[in-house]
Parts: C-alpha cells; structure tokens; sequence
C-alpha cells in the first residue's frame, strides 16, 4: 500500500468518524428531555441566550421546584423587574429568592459564573436550563466547574427551530466544534474545589 493510499484512507477514516460523531450529536439534542422532572433541587439555573429559556426557569420556580433562581448571562441594563414581569403563569413567584448574574457572555463564564454564585452556599444540585442544541456544551462546562453538585438537565426547545429549519444545524454545527475544542482542556484540567466563602446575599 502506497503512502497517497494510507493518507486516503486515513483522511476517510477521520471524516467518518466526525460525521458519526456530529449525527450522534445532533440526535442526543434534538431527542434531549429534561432529566428528573419531578424532582426539586436546591437551585434553578438558566443560562440566557435563546428563547423560552427564561419562562422555562420562571415557570419551575413558581411550581416550587427550586428555593432559589439563578440566571446567567443577563445583559447589564436588564433590572429584575423587567425579567419578573415576564411572568404570566396560573402561579405566584415566591417572594424571593431571583439573583441575575451579570459577567457572563460566553459558556464557560457562565460556567464560572455561576461558580462564583453558589460557592459558600450549601447547595448540592441545580436543575441547568439552556436550549437543547446547548445541553450537552453547557453540562460539561458546568459539570468540571462545580463538582460534586448534582446537574439535573433541562433542555429547552425553541418553537421557530423546527427540524427543516436552516438555523437550527447551523447552532448543531457550531456547538458540536465548539463542544470538541473544549472536551480536551476540560479532560486535562482538574476540577477545582469549591471552596467556602461568604455567600452571596440572596437578592
């Protein structure tokens, strides 16, 4: 066998396994269900970004699924009040507790974002809710940034993301690169502890 035959083969080979990998990608997100449903957890965490996601997490919240709500990723002129009055469900939010995170506009500052927020607390599971072309990305980034804490997954799907639409494989494709680049640096960095602090006063 020639050296041109083995780069063939070997170049065939890697394509091939990128092409099954981004279908068992793209299949794990489009079938991707929240996990648990029925169960509570400590907290709610969304991470902001794509529709639905906000009144997915208002709306568990106001069915008590979570004592706290946490949202990630808000952009810096959004008051609480204007997320709160979003609301329109048959349930009334609890008087407290909404905390809105501020630093984050990538994944991983969402990851450390979120972090930040719950280390000092003794909180040992949140529900993550993002949209389900996101899950898989944001669970590994959340999952190396806060050991030892249970992640409940919560996908959400967009109503104007149906299967024929353009946009949705383009966000399958760029989040499935996206999920490969970092699946190694996550793999070779340990996870940090989450060690005590001051919380954060529940706002």
């Amino acid at each position: 066998m020639n050296i041109l035959k083995k780069i063939s083969l070997g170049v065939c080979g890697v394509f091939a396994l990128w092409i099954l990998g981004f279908a068992g990608f793209s299949l794990t997100a489009i079938t991707a269900k929240p996990q648990g449903v029925n169960e509570t957890t400590d907290a709610i965490v969304v991470l902001t970004g794509g529709k639905n996601r906000i009144q997915e997490g208002l709306t568990l919240f106001a069915k008590g699924r979570a004592s706290h709500l946490f949202i990630s990723g808000v952009f810096k002129d959004v008051k609480k009040h204007e997320i709160l009055s979003l609301w329109d469900g048959d349930h009334a939010l609890p008087p407290c507790c909404v905390t809105l995170g501020y630093n984050a506009t990538t994944t991983a500052q969402n990851a450390q974002e979120t972090r930040d927020w719950i280390t000092g607390t003794d909180y040992s599971s949140i529900r993550l809710i993002t949209g389900n072309y996101h899950i898989t990305r944001s669970h590994m980034e959340l999952k190396h940034a806060l050991p030892g804490i249970d992640i409940y997954l919560h996908p959400v799907k967009q109503s104007d993301l149906s299967l024929t639409s353009r946009y949705l494989w383009e966000l399958l494709f760029s989040e499935y690169h996206k999920s490969l680049y970092r699946f190694v640096p996550l793999l070779l960095t340990p996870s940090p502890s989450l060690s005590p602090s001051t919380p954060e006063e529940n706002t």
